[in-house]
């Protein structure tokens, strides 16, 4: 029997190695030859991947014609009641486009132009493909109000820029910044998609993936059978995902060279998600954003086969540049103009400094009352979490008519100032709220007024205030039962967590302005809004609502049913939209009355939880309710001292 060659074996592995080593270089050629992409080339993949996603949007809406039946999320008789009132001649023109006769002649060409791109066209043909394409998802658009997604958004937006690019296509700059335009898209909707997701705790702790994969619109039962069996994968692949998509803007690091890769993942991302969640036309709308990354990501100067040097016009990311800076710089003598505005508050500010080093604001209104008003109690206004003391000045203006009238601000909101030292507790807010009532009202007595958490704050303040207190009004409170026992509220708390960890950086860099406008600011007295917008788009005022929401979520969550202990008078006003959206909350409001000695219930009816202090209507009736609760405190207070040799405290 002949023995095996042995000597032979050794040759072997070189060969494989050479093999090996021929494959990897091969493989990075190919790599590299993505980075080196050319213009022409990028415009034409570009226009080619995106007409995938106007061709797949087509037939679907040939193939589902339910949806455009009485019921169906693009059915035009609901979306043209909307155009019909805001822009009537618009929508008479899309009345025609909306017929189907000529919806369906605009998706039969459509998916003509689609196709038609991936043969190989003349430069006109090109530019006449991508007009029709634009056009008519323009025109299509207003049908698909309720029916579209990210996917047709990006997919519209790469379509316009990808025609004008065509229509100019003797411009190589103007083709420079349409391709440079759609790779700074790209890199947006991942980067700012990843940091939106960081602040949630959902996401942090892996529990998002598998609360998707559970849902009825995107769930995959085989997916989420998974996920539930390996927790620590499921939680792990979470974390790639944030991780991938904050760090994103890498693609530019290396003059490009981790491109390829990075638009490879991503890619295996979609193709998941159209697997798992049905998402099949995310993946052609964003893949065709990545010829336009890989030509911006790489080399500014290319040499094609045939010796021509082409150089790229890098003039929209120097533009772009220049044009955040300048926002920026904007933006920092806003928010400094903005602070300056808050610190000088109203004009008629007193500080006091509580034990806890506290520097707090407050104001004292209708000190100048009748002397029968002026004896009478100190009424303190608290606020709630992330407010302006601006949401009392309509209830604050008229009960100073006839008592003296305290509003603050708690540390850190407006002039206040937060100097505590140590580790933020809950009943720093109710020790400062304590002190406040002592500074101000000496030994007159006190009635405590709270609005959303300042109730329950009011609550605990008057535990601890015992006698002193005549009086609580609480006006559409928190209860401390509510995240256990409100679903409304507890998904309401985790969307107020996502917020807050994202609000008070955003705003120290100055992008307050962007901002919008709360409608309650232009519900307040023309004196007042000016001072509460700044208070709003100011850091510090978010900065010390998610340190108060820290300790304040705590405590709720860990609440364990026993209510403070409740000895004066009550009344609860309730607003009315808070009655109808979650009837849970009129039974922890049923039972804060239950829990007092004496206790009054209202109903704002239509008011909903900032119009019941705001608006002129709903202030008016909240005022009359605790004007009157004030005269019966008063009258009761008159009669006990007259019952004890007519003394008057």
């Amino acid at each position: 029997m002949k023995r095996p060659d042995k000597r032979r074996r050794p040759g072997l592995l070189p060969a494989l190695s050479s093999r090996g080593a021929q494959s990897s270089r091969g493989i990075r050629a190919s790599i590299g030859s993505l980075s080196t992409l050319s213009r022409s080339k990028a415009l034409t993949w570009t226009e080619r991947l995106n007409s995938v996603t106007h061709l797949l949007a087509s037939l679907e809406y040939l193939t589902r014609r339910k949806d455009r039946e009485w019921g169906g999320a693009n059915n035009w008789d609901v979306n043209r009641r909307m155009f019909h009132e805001q822009a009537p001649r618009f929508a008479r023109a899309m009345d025609l486009v909306a017929h189907p006769r000529v919806s369906t002649a605009l998706h039969l060409s459509r998916a003509a132009a689609a196709a038609a791109l991936w043969l190989p066209l003349s430069p006109r043909q090109r530019v006449a493909a991508n007009t029709v394409l634009a056009g008519s998802q323009a025109a299509l658009h207003a049908q698909h109000l309720y029916g579209s997604d990210g996917a047709d958004q990006i997919s519209f937006l790469v379509q316009a820029l990808t025609t004008v690019a065509r229509v100019s296509h003797r411009r190589p700059a103007i083709a420079d910044a349409a391709l440079w335009f759609v790779s700074l898209q790209s890199v947006l909707s991942y980067t700012v998609s990843g940091w939106a997701k960081l602040p949630s705790d959902t996401w942090r702790s892996g529990r998002a993936l598998p609360n998707i994969i559970r849902t009825h619109t995107y769930g995959d039962p085989d997916a989420w059978e998974l996920m539930r069996r390996y927790p620590r994968l499921t939680r792990l692949a979470a974390h790639g995902v944030l991780a991938f998509e904050c760090a994103f803007p890498l693609v530019f690091a290396g003059r490009g060279r981790l491109a390829p890769y990075m638009l490879g993942a991503a890619g295996a991302f979609h193709l998941v998600n159209a697997r798992m969640m049905g998402l099949g036309r995310f993946f052609w709308a964003f893949a065709a954003t990545y010829p336009a990354v890989l030509y911006t990501t790489g080399p500014r100067v290319r040499t094609a086969p045939d010796g021509t040097v082409s150089r790229r016009d890098d003039a929209l990311p120097g533009t772009v540049a220049a044009a955040g800076l300048a926002l920026l710089a904007a933006g920092q003598a806003a928010r400094a103009h903005r602070r300056r505005i808050v610190t000088r508050g109203r004009g008629d500010e007193r500080t006091v400094t509580t034990s806890a080093g506290n520097t707090l604001a407050y104001r004292v209104l209708g000190e100048d009352v009748l002397s029968e008003g002026a004896s009478g109690p100190v009424v303190i206004l608290e606020s709630g979490m992330a407010a302006t003391t601006e949401h009392w000045e309509r209830i604050a203006t008229q009960l100073a008519r006839r008592f003296t009238t305290v509003t603050y601000q708690r540390a850190g909101y407006g002039g206040s100032r937060y100097q505590a030292g140590g580790e933020y507790h809950f009943d720093a807010i109710v020790d400062d709220l304590t002190e406040v009532a002592r500074h101000v009202a000496g030994d007159r007595p006190i009635v405590l007024v709270g609005h959303s958490l300042g109730g329950y704050l009011a609550l605990l303040a008057a535990e601890r205030l015992s006698a002193q207190v005549r009086g609580v009004a609480l006006i559409d409170s928190s209860h401390p039962a509510e995240l256990q026992r409100s679903i409304r509220q507890a998904e309401g708390g985790r969307a107020l967590t996502n917020s807050l960890a994202l609000m008070p950086a955003s705003l120290d860099l100055g992008l307050g302005s962007l901002l919008e406008c709360p409608a309650w600011v232009n519900r307040l007295p023309p004196e007042a809004r000016t001072t509460a917008l700044a208070q709003y788009r100011d850091a510090k005022l978010w900065a010390a609502a998610r340190r108060e929401w820290k300790v304040v979520k705590e405590k709720f969550e860990r609440f364990d049913g026993v209510l403070p202990r409740i000895t004066a008078p009550l009344v609860v006003i309730t607003a009315g939209q808070t009655a109808v959206t979650d009837t849970v909350q009129v039974d922890l409001h049923d039972e804060f009355a239950a829990a007092a000695p004496q206790a009054r219930q209202h109903l704002i009816q239509g008011a909903d939880h900032d119009e019941i202090l705001t608006d002129a209507g709903r202030a008016a009736e909240v005022s009359t309710i605790l004007t009157a609760f004030l005269d019966d405190l008063r009258d009761a207070s008159l009669g006990d001292d007259s019952q004890n040799g007519g003394e008057r405290r």
